[in-house]
């Protein structure tokens, strides 16, 4: 009993301990920072190999490199809007005006060929011009083009110097919109970017005016004028260039231009320009080399009966023949 007694004592007192220590101060946690996951920057992408481009050989004229034309693509004849001008058509080789432009292509090929080498042309450069606007000076210049290209060995090369008041373009489908005043303004820097293929007229390749520029007028008078038409004969000596010129009491620029011509063609209207206007526009271009003068627009009583002779025998001989 006293054992038990002595036993409970000793528990009692250590509970009593225990319940006199201080209560320990629990001290708040400390409050981690909270860390920022960034994301992980992208990897750089890897780079492909490098393909080594291989250009096809540049084209070679007269045997020299010459650069590969870019933009350029083939053009086609708008033949509703030529019959309706009554210019010449490839399909239509019987009709009055094929036949009058082919006598006087008779006249210009030997003009053209002078003393060349091998057949070449040394004196290829054709300026068709007038005295006014509206004489026919585009009218003359296709119908050239056209019937010129007609032959078998001879290329033709019209151009549109008109960069004001420009008029190939109508006459023809699929123009890029470039052409000599991309020339002019080193915009393009080798014809074969601005000469177009005509797929009507195999023989036929056409460079337009191209896009109005404030500053053409002057470049056809300039230096770089001069260089694209000496680069012309001089690269296709195996053709015939014909450049269909401003008026010449129109515009300035006929008068500087002709210095580099080799001929000259001088549309003139009937009963249109005075005999004043026809001697003010051959004094602004005596300069000249050559220069010859083409009567248009004839009235109806001016032709002779010789003139629809070779009209009439083909359609005599295709009777005959069908």
């Amino acid at each position: 009993m006293s054992e038990s007694m002595e036993r409970l004592n000793l528990i009692q007192r250590a509970a009593k301990r225990l319940a006199d220590q201080p209560v320990a101060e629990t001290r708040p946690a400390v409050e981690q920072p909270a860390i920022r996951k960034e994301p992980l920057p992208a990897a750089p992408p890897i780079p492909a190999p490098r393909m080594e481009r291989t250009e096809p050989p540049a084209p070679r004229v007269n045997g020299s490199a010459q650069p590969a034309a870019v933009g350029s693509h083939p053009v086609r004849l708008n033949l509703m809007r030529i019959r309706q001008s009554q210019i010449v058509t490839p399909d239509n080789t019987s009709s009055t005006t094929y036949n009058e432009f082919r006598a006087i292509k008779r006249k210009l090929i030997p003009l053209a060929r002078g003393t060349g080498v091998g057949g070449q042309m040394v004196n290829n450069l054709f300026m068709v011009t007038s005295a006014l606007p509206g004489e026919g000076k585009t009218f003359t210049a296709m119908n050239l083009a056209i019937s010129l290209a007609a032959e078998r060995n001879l290329n033709v090369i019209l151009i549109d110097g008109d960069v004001v008041r420009s008029s190939l373009e109508a006459y023809f489908d699929g123009a890029n919109g470039r052409g000599l005043t991309e020339l002019l303004n080193g915009k393009c820097q080798d014809v074969n970017e601005v000469m177009h293929r005509c797929v009507d007229v195999p023989n036929l390749r056409v460079i337009f005016a191209g896009k109005h520029d404030a500053g053409s007028p002057e470049l056809l008078a300039s230096k770089r004028m001069a260089d694209i038409s000496r680069d012309l004969a001089t690269r296709y000596p195996d053709r015939i260039i014909i450049i269909d010129a401003p008026p010449v009491l129109a515009a300035a620029e006929p008068a500087a231009l002709v210095a580099h011509m080799n001929h000259v063609i001088m549309v003139v209207a009937a009963q249109q320009p005075s005999r004043h206007h026809v001697e003010e526009a051959l004094t602004r271009i005596s300069s000249a080399r050559n220069v010859m003068m083409l009567f248009n627009k004839s009235p109806q009583w001016r032709h002779t009966s010789a003139a629809s002779y070779y009209y009439y025998y083909r359609k005599d001989s295709e009777a005959a023949s069908g």
